[in-house]
């Protein structure tokens, strides 16, 4: 027989019982995003040890609660509903940067990404291609950022995660191959959370990866909109196609488009923003207005970078 799911007062309960901290019951999600919109979500949870991480999420497995990791929110667009959902997050022991022999540089999943390539580049290795994007290093490797192209998993070697193999939970380090991810593309069948990322590359001038990182920060600042409320660019570029979906977007005479409280950004067009008060459905919607009209004019099948949760 097939076990009833719980009501949101026995989820509370259960997660209660587990006597952990760092837990806030009806979170407002607008919170926890960049585009600060969205309604609430269950729980939100932040797991300073791995042994609290694992807890957790076998609580929520073994009664069948829903759960879903989240780094800083900088690409990510909860519903204005109220969601039924444990939102995890990593803390404490998993914010850190080591650097080793032989090249290799080892980070906790909740390292902050813009931390790591100033602390890279001091000492010689290059991630300028990486400069300007928010968030952390596990969301970075889930996403696989970057430039057009190449990506961070270009320079991972492997990583270590928590995984679900047989409905158990472990831990698990793998060697990445070429296979497990493409363009803002990472994959790995039974992973539930990274944890620990691996990187290797050759060393190169300091003072040459700098003047790099600066540059793409300065040239951030005058192509993309910055102290916005945003997700970043809302879709992924088009695989082959010699133009980015920006610029595809403003082809379309998008760009300053408004929808409620959302706007198409005057700056970028793959950047959607929350500048009067949006509400999470405004963007959403704003979001398939400008799937509908590429679709219609360039018969092009946008795809969400950013990801949408609830709707």
């Amino acid at each position: 027989m097939r076990k009833l799911k719980l009501t949101r007062e026995e989820i509370k309960r259960v997660i209660k019982d587990t006597e952990l901290d760092n837990i806030i019951f009806d979170v407002e999600t607008s919170e926890l995003t960049s585009i600060k919109a969205g309604g609430r979500a269950l729980c939100y949870f932040i797991a300073d040890k791995m042994s609290d991480l694992k807890k957790m999420i076998e609580t929520c497995m073994k009664n069948q609660i829903e759960f879903m990791v989240i780094g800083d929110g900088t690409n990510i667009l909860f519903s204005d509903k109220y969601i039924d959902l444990v939102l995890l997050k990593l803390g404490r022991d998993f914010d850190y940067l080591e650097f080793s022999d032989g090249n290799k540089i080892i980070a906790g999943a909740a390292y902050k990404l813009l931390k790591f390539v100033v602390a890279a580049a001091v000492r010689g290795y290059d991630f300028s291609d990486l400069s300007g994007i928010p968030g952390t290093i596990g969301g970075s490797v889930m996403g696989n950022s970057g430039s057009k192209y190449r990506g961070i998993c270009d320079f991972v070697e492997r990583v270590s995660y928590i995984s679900k193999k047989g409905g158990n939970i472990r831990e698990e380090t793998i060697g990445l191959s070429d296979d497990d991810f493409g363009y803002r593309h990472f994959y790995i069948p039974d992973l539930i959370v990274l944890t620990r990322i691996v990187l290797n590359t050759g060393k190169s001038d300091r003072n040459n990866i700098l003047e790099k990182i600066a540059s793409r920060i300065k040239n951030k600042k005058l192509t993309q909109p910055v102290n916005v409320k945003s997700s970043g660019c809302f879709f992924k570029n088009i695989p082959g196609c010699s133009e980015s979906t920006g610029e595809l977007i403003e082809k379309c005479g998008l760009k300053g488009f408004v929808y409620g409280g959302a706007r198409i950004s005057d700056k970028h067009a793959n950047f959607i923003e929350n500048f009067d008060n949006s509400s999470s459905e405004d963007i959403f919607i704003l979001s398939k207005i400008v799937k509908d009209i590429v679709m219609d004019k360039f018969k092009i099948e946008l795809e969400y970078e950013v990801k949408v949760v609830g709707f």
